[in-house]
C-alpha cells in the first residue's frame, strides 16, 4: 500500500487526543444515605482522580477512528501489476483503413477476436473499433496525427507486459519520426499497402528548385536546369593586415559549389545580400548601405578577450574553441559554447539582421575555419533557407521508401532483456470510508449505552 499525499498521515498526532480523555478520568462522587451523622465531622469536599484507561475498547475504537482519517487525508493506494495471461491481445489498425484492411485480412481478423482480441484505432486515443467501423464513409475518414513512434510508445503505458498485439499499419519511413521504442508487448506487425510504386515531387532548397524521385529503397534528387534563381552578392571588409577573409571566400566557393547558386563577391556598385564586417570597428554607414534591405551584416564583437578551452555549437557540428568575447549584449543566441555563452547572436535593426560574432575567424581563436562544420554553418546565413537542416530528410506524403528489413526483425522479434510491467493505481479510499463509518457507529452506541457510575438510593 502506498500514498498519494504522505503529508496527510502527520494528522495521526491527533491520537494523543483520546489517550487525554481516558487518562485524565473524573470520578463521580457517590451519595450515601446514614441513619445519624452525630458521629461525624465537618469534612472536605473532595473529588477524586485516576490516571488509567478504565474503558479499552472505548479507546481502541476512537484511536482507529483518527488513523482512519489520517489515512484518508493521506488517499491510499495499492499498485496492481497488470497480467496479460489467459487473456486476449489487441488488433491495432487505422480507422480509416479499416475496411480495406478488415477485407484482404478478414480470415486473421475474425481468428483473433475469436480468441477475446479488441480492435483498436491506431490513432491517439486508441478507442475501441467494431465490425460496423468496417463500412465506414469516407467523410469519417480521420487522418493519423501521430506517427508510428510516438503511438507505438504510448501503448506501453496501456498494454499490460507480454500482451500479443497485432499492428495492421503501413512501414513507410515517413511514418517514423524518431528511434523506434522497445516495447513491453509482443508485437506482430502486419504490412498494409505494400505494393512498391514509384513517385516524384518537386522541392526547394537553396533558391533553386529539385526533383526527388522516390522509391521503396531511396529518394533521389536531381537539380532541374533553371536560371531563375537570383545571384547572391557578399561584400567583406577586413582590415589592414588580416587575411581572415580567405576562411570566408573559401566557404563562399564551397558552398557555390554545392548548392550551384551563383554567389558574387565584393561587385562595385551592387546591392549586397549578406556583408562581412571583419572588424573591431563600428560598421561605416557606406558598408551599411550597401547591404540590402532584410539583408545580414556578420560582424566580429568587441570586448573583454577571455582565454579558456572549450567548444562552439553551430547547431551544425562543435569545434574547439580557445579564446572568445565576454558578450555585452543580450541578443538572440545562435551559437554558443560549452558553458551556454554567446558566440554568435542576432540583432535585428533597421531592417537588418546584425550577426555578433564573440570570437574570430582566425586558427589562434578556434577550430571552425579548419572544420568542415564552418561550410555547413556558413550555409544558412548566405542562403537563408528554413529548410536547411531537413534537405534530404523532408517529410512527404509521396516518399515511399520503407522501413530496412533488419529494423522489421528487431520489432517483431521484441528483442528486450529485461522486461518491463504495466501496472496501474488502484485507490483504497472507499474501503477506508467503510471502515471508518462502521467504527464511528460503533463508538457512538457503545457511548450512548454506558451507564453512569453511581450507587441509588
Amino acid at each position: 500500500m502506498q500514498f498519494l499525499y504522505p503529508i496527510g498521515l502527520l494528522a495521526l498526532a491527533a491520537l494523543i487526543i483520546p489517550l487525554i480523555i481516558h487518562l485524565w478520568n473524573f470520578k463521580e462522587s457517590k451519595t450515601l444515605k446514614i441513619g445519624s451523622i452525630s458521629l461525624l465531622g465537618a469534612s472536605a469536599r473532595v473529588s477524586s482522580k485516576s490516571f488509567r484507561i478504565t474503558d479499552w475498547l472505548l479507546f481502541i475504537l476512537r484511536c482507529l477512528l483518527i488513523i482512519l482519517i489520517a489515512f484518508l487525508l493521506a488517499q491510499p493506494y495499492i499498485k496492481k501489476t497488470l497480467n496479460a495471461k489467459n487473456k486476449g491481445g489487441w488488433i491495432l489498425v487505422e480507422k480509416s483503413k479499416f475496411p480495406q484492411v478488415f477485407k484482404d485480412n478478414r480470415k486473421t481478423i475474425d481468428s483473433l477476436t475469436k480468441r477475446n482480441y479488441e480492435i483498436h484505432d491506431f490513432n491517439l486515443g486508441f478507442n475501441l473499433l467494431s465490425l460496423k467501423d468496417t463500412i465506414a464513409s469516407e467523410r469519417e475518414q480521420i487522418v493519423n496525427a501521430l506517427k508510428h513512434t510516438a503511438l507505438l510508445k504510448e501503448l506501453n503505458n496501456l498494454v499490460p507486459a507480454g500482451t500479443s498485439v497485432y499492428l495492421f499499419a503501413s512501414q513507410q519511413l515517413n511514418q517514423f519520426d524518431d528511434v523506434l521504442p522497445l516495447t513491453n508487448y509482443k508485437l506482430i506487425w502486419k504490412p498494409v499497402n505494400q505494393a512498391d510504386t514509384l513517385s516524384s515531387w518537386i522541392t526547394q532548397f537553396a533558391g533553386k528548385k529539385y526533383e526527388a524521385n522516390s522509391n521503396p529503397s531511396v529518394v533521389e534528387y536531381k537539380a532541374l536546369n533553371s536560371d531563375d534563381a537570383p545571384v547572391i552578392s557578399v561584400a567583406i571588409f577586413e582590415e589592414a593586415g588580416s587575411n581572415d577573409s580567405k576562411y570566408i571566400k573559401a566557404a563562399i566557393h564551397a558552398i557555390a559549389s554545392f548548392s550551384k547558386r551563383k554567389i558574387q563577391i565584393n561587385q562595385p556598385n551592387a546591392a549586397f545580400d549578406v556583408g562581412f564586417w571583419l572588424s573591431e570597428k563600428s560598421i561605416s554607414q557606406n558598408f551599411k548601405a550597401s547591404i540590402k534591405e532584410n539583408g545580414s551584416i556578420f560582424k566580429y564583437a568587441s570586448g573583454k578577450i577571455v582565454s579558456e578551452k572549450s567548444v562552439i555549437n553551430t547547431n551544425s557540428g562543435i569545434v574547439d574553441l580557445t579564446r572568445r568575447i565576454v558578450p555585452n549584449h543580450s541578443f538572440n543566441k545562435i551559437w554558443s559554447d560549452g558553458f551556454g555563452n554567446a558566440i554568435l547572436s542576432a540583432e535585428n535593426t533597421n531592417g537588418l539582421s546584425i550577426l555578433h560574432f564573440y570570437s574570430r575567424l582566425n586558427p589562434q581563436w578556434n577550430e571552425l575555419v579548419w572544420n568542415e562544420t564552418f561550410v555547413k554553418a556558413l550555409m544558412p546565413i548566405i542562403i537563408k533557407d528554413d529548410k536547411f537542416s531537413e534537405f534530404g530528410f523532408e517529410n512527404n506524403l509521396s516518399d515511399q521508401r520503407k522501413m530496412p528489413l533488419n529494423q522489421k526483425e528487431n520489432i517483431q522479434t521484441n528483442k528486450i532483456e529485461k522486461e518491463l510491467k504495466v501496472s496501474t493505481d488502484e485507490p483504497l479510499s472507499t474501503i477506508f470510508w467503510f471502515a471508518a463509518f462502521l467504527i464511528f457507529a460503533t463508538e457512538r452506541i457503545l457511548s450512548f449505552r454506558k451507564k453512569p457510575d453511581y450507587v441509588k438510593s
